[in-house]
């Protein structure tokens, strides 16, 4: 299923005689406008094929760009050698490799999310969609099986502990997968009353209940 979501991928975007690496967008002095104006969220590496820390990037890039083609709608990462696309490279300040920006409806963003292809996709989808996402309890399952750090809400989305503690914290931070569910047994399941905070990782204590103020700072 993962090689036919970057087929179509692919097809799609040749049809516009547009390149693509392993899943990543192409991009050169001559098509970057018009492919920017075509994606609302876009991650682009500016990059030198001799730096050794692009080709330690390249990878995970790779891997991120093929999670990303599965999304509804599918997102897009995008890529630029700027030893050969010198007027970008000259447009962006690019001084350094691997440079990587954000650009949201076309706009160009600091990109502060990680270099490895779980904290890439957690941060792409975190800036191209809601801050946290509604899950039902078996999702939530599959979500804390799949990612490194997930915090879940339980409870109405009503409630303080969701507006001035979940969602500012979910808004500032990167490197989490936010989620929420309405599920009282599915809370009690996981040691926690609604409304509340838990947090789940994949080492030491992998669940801790957080039992502190409905506040941003505290959680």
């Amino acid at each position: 299923m993962q090689k036919i979501c970057l087929l179509l991928a692919t097809l799609v975007y040749s049809v516009f005689a547009v390149e693509m690496d392993e899943g990543v967008l192409v991009l050169t002095d001559a098509n970057f406008d018009e492919e920017l104006g075509k994606h609302d969220h876009l991650l682009v590496e500016f990059y030198a094929p001799w730096c050794g820390h692009c080709k330690k990037l390249a990878p995970e890039f790779a891997a991120a760009a093929e999670v990303l083609a599965k999304n509804d709608p599918p997102l897009y990462l995008a890529k630029v050698d700027a030893t050969e696309q010198k007027d970008l490279a000259t447009r962006f300040g690019v001084q350094g490799f691997p440079t990587l920006h954000f650009f949201k409806g076309g706009e160009k963003q600091d990109y502060t999310g990680g270099r490895t292809k779980d904290t890439i996709v957690s941060w792409i989808l975190k800036k191209s969609g809601p801050p946290s996402q509604a899950v039902t309890c078996a999702a939530l399952t599959a979500k804390v099986a799949d990612s490194k750090f997930v915090l879940a809400f339980f409870g109405e989305e009503s409630d303080a502990m969701f507006k001035d503690a979940h969602i500012p914290f979910a808004n500032a931070e990167d490197k989490i997968a936010f989620v929420h569910v309405n599920d009282a047994a599915c809370a009690a399941g996981h040691g926690a009353a609604q409304p509340g905070e838990v947090f789940f990782r994949t080492f030491e204590e992998k669940t801790i209940v957080y039992s502190g103020a409905a506040d941003k700072d505290a959680l």
